[in-house]
């Protein structure tokens, strides 16, 4: 495993993150945009539970949609207002099982961080914790299409770019949920088992998702949260155990576009 990853208190919350082993500027950059994104992410969703009106309904729960109630504000306060959702693209690419020409398309989001030009894509899926294998193929097939197709697919219209920032970095962005679906509901035993497992879990499905066409499928950020334990670890739509959030990540390189400066 390429990756170190290393426990740490961020505002009195419990994360376990990887280290950013590149150290060029921009992906440093990047690396802490990511970082900050993730953990911001993770206080916004406590905000739906423990409060005065009485409802426990963490958007990470849901799909990429819920989960965009809260990554969208925290983009927006990261880059000063500075993002588009739903950017418009024209994708093209001829690589085998991902062949697309002149199609129209959407990122999720576009934005400027200190000033380097983001395109980000973002994906929601769930993963069994307790199993020593990932279980759920779509959870791989959804990486794999971000990283594969997606983020390689709009390499020629992003060079057009036209912002005067200092290059154009790509980046993926997998939000995950861990679960047990047990019929109790936060079963200590389970929440135990999250905590005391997250690097071995975010090993695993680093593993998983890397099998296929490694410099494209292999992450290069990965990340851990554990719910407080005064928090609740279940709610709607579903019943069974679920003690945070994990968060994949593949940054790309900056490259040079129209506008670059």
């Amino acid at each position: 495993m390429d990756i170190s990853l290393r426990k740490t208190r961020i505002q009195n919350l419990d994360f376990v993150l990887s280290s950013c082993l590149n150290r060029e500027e921009d992906m440093v950059i990047a690396y802490i945009f990511v970082k900050k994104l993730f953990c911001r992410v993770c206080a916004q969703s406590l905000l739906f539970c423990n409060n005065k009106y009485r409802i426990c309904d963490y958007p990470f729960l849901y799909s990429e949609r819920q989960l965009d109630s809260v990554v969208l504000p925290v983009i927006s306060e990261l880059c000063k207002g500075l993002v588009i959702a739903e950017y418009p693209v024209v994708r093209d690419s001829n690589m085998k099982g991902y062949e697309k020409e002149d199609s129209k398309g959407r990122i999720d989001y576009w934005c400027i961080y200190k000033d380097y030009s983001f395109v980000i894509e973002m994906k929601h899926s769930y993963d069994a914790f307790r199993t020593d294998a990932t279980k759920d193929e779509r959870l791989i097939k959804r990486w794999e299409t971000m990283n594969i197709g997606q983020l390689q697919d709009i390499r020629s219209q992003v060079k057009h770019f036209e912002e005067a920032t200092r290059g154009l970095i790509r980046i993926g962005l997998h939000f995950i949920t861990p679960y047990s679906n047990s019929k109790h509901d936060g079963r200590k035993e389970f929440i135990d088992f999250y905590e005391s497992k997250q690097k071995e879990i975010l090993k695993r499905l680093y593993d998983d998702v890397s099998r296929s066409k490694p410099s494209k499928t292999t992450p290069n950020f990965m990340a851990s949260w554990v719910l407080p334990r005064n928090d609740k670890y279940f709610g709607v739509p579903y019943v069974g155990t679920y003690p945070g959030l994990m968060l994949l990540g593949k940054i790309y390189p900056a490259i040079a576009h129209e506008g670059c400066s």
